[in-house]
């Protein structure tokens, strides 16, 4: 269950972290460097949500797994 949950962290991080790259690149084309810092930070944050989850899930994997044995 908590695998899942894990799983379901990391999906809704990915369109926050796309979202978020691809307005930090509108806004430096574009110029308007106003909000760009919570932009920033906003990205930053589903990507290490992202990287967490993916590591979380690999030890609850490799615990599953050892406990098995």
């Amino acid at each position: 269950m908590r695998d899942q949950v894990y799983r379901l962290f990391e999906i809704v991080a990915w369109p926050a972290a796309c979202w978020g790259a691809v307005e930090l690149a509108l806004r430096a084309g574009a110029g308007f460097g106003a909000g760009a810092n919570t932009t920033l930070i906003t990205t930053v944050m589903a990507a290490v949500t992202i990287v967490a989850s993916r590591q979380r899930r690999r030890a609850l994997a490799t615990a599953n797994t050892s406990a098995e044995d």
